[in-house]
């Protein structure tokens, strides 16, 4: 049963005056009783006024008993109307000892003790003026019956009022009992929709079955008619992966496709507010949600809805807007408090679903690498080393001016590249989680192993101090990139010194690699041909980056990296003097 439905307190005032006008009607009963016994023209009066003050409360009970919560002071004029008849018909003798209870009564009822008591003593007075004065009917004065009178009206007043107190502060109670028994019903559904969510994480792999999860508890359990989802990708800084959920005869113009792609790039509408700045945003007057026309036509069908960022930590992960809201007012606190919970846990719950496929995928990469790796090493560089004895056993063999020597000799070098890049392979597949002094001795060690006739070349390198909390992705893509290039350094530049320094900036990782080699031309290099720096500048835009190669002939080289710093905020690298160019 639901009370707080059937209970509406201005209602019950208006019930409550309507049966103190019925009191008056059935106390007026024992005056015409009167009138017809002893008939007489002051008892006539006094019946006409009490009838036409009675009748005029009964056409205007809602006005007059609005007036009265409004003014009080008016019960003094009704005070004063009761107060007239009694007057005429003897005070203390007069019929109408019950019809003049009536303005104690509803004073009483609508404002307690206090009321009541007030009332009373204002009509004592009013009581009391009109047996001081002469009298119209003759009979003598009985004091006593008129101090027993005057007594019950503070009594009526009083005991009546304590009730009518009593019932204020069970409305209050009911109120604010009803208030909570509404926050737990809508914390009890939104805790279920949240039970939900983690169902569907633990039974499932696919984030668009998530987002049906959450949308249908959007519909179906929070009551909107329309909600879309879409997922952010931030190296796009673009939307896609959307679901919309709609009514089945909506009318709209389509929904977004899953794969529609929409930029955010250079766009300052309520959709990019919301997810660069991870804002609730709410639109009441119908602005577009985003600078693409024919996402707009898809995205919202109405000039009310609402956009939530859905975030993890500090990244976004996407946008959840609820659209086809009531037009002209924004939505309730309690509402979008609601929302915002519902967004949060949603965040989260993809967030977290998106970092487990990453993961895996990660862990899947990393085994395939291994087993290529160990493939490498167990076959192909078995092969080459057997390959590279048998050419040099042959080499031996024949007499020193055969002309099969040269062809051997040529063929023993180009085995040994191979093995060289073979060895330099295994290197890059079998990175494992970098750390400073891994970088160190990685690159030291590739160095010595790829590059041995290459032993007298100087390699610096400079690290931040807080290298090793940024995330693994980060530093082994850093490492593989420095290797490559130092690798290249060392076989193609003729350089005798190799500086590798990474400076955290704010946003972003900058890493410089500086030779002082010969140089080159980086506008005529070929990409099908030099796969290094094309390896280097894919692995850097994997991360978000971007890869830079400035060079001149004679005054050697200089790779810069950037990528997007992990961390909010990160240290200054510890100060060293090295130059972006080393000279000859």
């Amino acid at each position: 049963m639901n009370l707080s439905a059937n209970f509406r307190p201005e209602l019950e005032q208006i019930r409550t005056f309507r049966l103190l006008v019925g009191f008056r009607w059935v106390s007026l009963l024992l005056p015409v009783v009167a009138l017809v016994a002893a008939p007489s023209a002051a008892g006539a009066m006094a019946l006409a006024a009490a009838i036409a003050t009675t009748l005029t409360l009964t056409l205007s009970a809602g006005r007059v008993n609005q007036l009265l919560l409004n003014r009080p002071a008016l019960l003094a004029l009704d005070l004063l109307l009761v107060g007239l008849p009694v007057w005429l018909t003897g005070v203390e003798h007069s019929p109408y000892y019950l019809y003049s209870l009536s303005p104690i009564l509803a004073a009483a009822f609508f404002f307690d003790i206090r009321g009541g008591v007030l009332a009373a003593a204002g009509y004592t007075f009013i009581f009391g003026a009109a047996f001081a004065v002469p009298r119209l009917t003759g009979a003598p004065p009985n004091l006593l019956s008129a101090a027993e009178q005057a007594v019950s009206f503070f009594l009526i007043g009083a005991i009546f009022g304590y009730p009518a107190r009593l019932l204020r502060r069970l409305n209050t109670a009911h109120t604010d009992l009803s208030a909570k028994n509404r926050e737990l019903t809508r914390r009890n559904r939104d805790l279920n929709l949240v039970r939900e969510l983690s169902l569907v994480m633990q039974s499932s792999a696919d984030p668009a079955e998530l987002q049906e999860s959450i949308l249908q508890g959007l519909i179906q359990q929070l009551g909107y008619r329309r909600a879309v989802i879409g997922l952010y990708d931030e190296g796009l800084d673009a939307l896609s992966s959307w679901l919309t959920l709609e009514p089945a005869d909506s009318a709209g113009p389509g929904q977004m496709a899953h794969t529609d792609l929409v930029s955010l790039v250079g766009d300052s509408g309520p959709v990019a507010r919301s997810v660069k700045g991870k804002l609730v945003v709410e639109i009441v007057d119908g602005q577009p949600p985003t600078a693409t026309e024919w996402a707009n036509r898809r995205l919202v069908t109405g000039a009310h809805y609402i956009i939530l960022p859905l975030r993890l930590r500090q990244h976004t992960i996407g946008v959840m807007l609820i659209d086809d809201l009531p037009p002209g007012e924004r939505l309730p606190q309690a509402d979008r408090l609601s929302l915002d919970n519902l967004a949060t846990h949603a965040g989260v719950a993809l967030g977290s679903m998106r970092l487990c496929i990453d993961r895996a995928q990660q862990v899947a990469i990393s085994e395939e690498r291994h087993r290529i790796a160990s493939g490498l090493h167990d076959n192909v560089s078995q092969i080459l080393y057997g390959l590279a004895y048998g050419l040099d056993a042959c080499t031996q063999m024949l007499p020193g001016e055969h002309p099969a020597r040269p062809v051997l000799g040529r063929l023993h070098g180009s085995v040994t590249d191979a093995q060289a890049l073979i060895r330099q392979a295994i290197f890059s597949m079998r990175t494992e989680d970098i750390t400073s002094d891994a970088f160190v001795g990685g690159l030291h060690r590739s160095l010595r192993t790829l590059c041995p006739a290459q032993q007298d070349m100087a390699l610096r390198i400079d690290l931040p101090g807080n290298f090793d909390p940024w995330p693994a992705a980060v530093r082994n893509g850093l490492f593989q990139v420095a290797q490559e290039a130092v690798t290249n350094a060392a076989k193609h530049s003729a350089a005798r010194q190799v500086v590798v320094k990474l400076i955290p900036q704010a946003g972003q990782i900058e890493m410089r690699i500086s030779d002082n080699g010969d140089g080159f031309d980086p506008a005529a290099v070929d990409g099908s041909r030099h796969l290094g720096l094309h390896s280097m500048r894919e692995r850097v835009e994997s991360l978000g980056g971007t890869f830079e190669v400035t060079s001149t002939f004679g005054e050697g080289t200089l790779i810069t990296v950037r990528i997007p710093n992990p961390a909010e905020t990160q240290p200054a690298a510890r100060p060293v003097a090295v130059p972006e160019m080393i000279t000859k």
